[in-house]
């Protein structure tokens, strides 16, 4: 089952001599979902950093109009109608210039770059293609406590695909993970820890047998679709039926 506290209380009334087990996919998908709240934190404060530089922007082009003008009269005022601007020295900044973001390495701005990598930190690294490689490498040496978070999930996602390992080994795995955790600042990351602590036991069930519930995930999967193509359900033991027919 996934992490669902109401499909936990189901298969104790349904299945009371049941051995649950939390889904392998579940508790890495929640590491993900840690990973994915660092990123939109520091998106939001990329994008705060680039307003405020365009602000800074718009009010320096206010500020120099108004030198301008300034001199402008000033000269008026001095030499009259006679004077004109000297064309000598170097060009004036035009006034209607666009303001240009900074850009990183690879040519993205930084809220592009944390922007696109929004599916990179739910993926092993040697699934990563060459641009992404390549913007992942300027976002950790940009943020080094997202790098150590994207370490800590990855590592935790390893400990299951550790085909050799049994209950009791992985148990052992899991508290030496819970102590690189403990070091870690990030409140996300020791979110994610207390939800494998609280359920720890069931979690490690998995290592029985690696059993998962990938085939009713994939069942519900096709049910839903179903469902759409039918356009909605009004007669239940007729769906049911058309379901078995179709499905079974």
């Amino acid at each position: 089952m996934d992490l669902s506290d109401c499909m936990r209380a189901i298969t104790r009334e349904a299945f009371p001599e049941s051995i649950a087990i939390r889904d392998c996919f579940h508790v890495v998908k929640r590491g993900g979902e840690a990973c994915e709240e660092i990123r939109l934190r520091l998106k939001r404060d990329a994008v705060k950093k680039l307003n405020k530089e365009k602000v800074k922007f718009r009010k320096h082009l206010e500020r120099l109009a108004a030198q301008r003008k300034a001199y402008r009269e000033r000269m008026k005022n001095k030499h009259g109608n006679k004077w004109r601007k000297s064309k000598r020295g170097r060009k004036p900044q035009r006034l209607n210039t666009r303001f240009v973001p900074s850009r990183l390495e690879n040519g993205e701005t930084l809220v592009e770059a944390l922007t696109r990598c929004n599916k990179q930190l739910t993926m092993s690294r040697d699934k990563w293609s060459k641009t992404q490689k390549t913007r992942t490498k300027i976002l950790f040496a940009l943020y080094p406590k997202r790098k150590e978070a994207y370490n800590l999930i990855n590592s935790l996602r390893a400990i299951f695909r550790n085909k050799k390992l049994n209950k009791e080994t992985a148990k052992i795995k899991f508290d030496e993970w819970y102590d690189k955790v403990s070091a870690c600042t990030l409140r996300e990351v020791k979110s994610v820890r207390g939800t494998i602590k609280f359920y720890e036991d069931e979690i490690l069930n998995y290592f029985i047998a690696g059993q998962t519930n990938a085939s009713s995930e994939s069942l519900n999967s096709k049910i839903k679709c179903f469902r759409a193509q039918v356009k909605g359900v009004s007669d239940v033991p007729f769906f049911m039926y058309r379901i078995a027919t179709v499905l079974g």
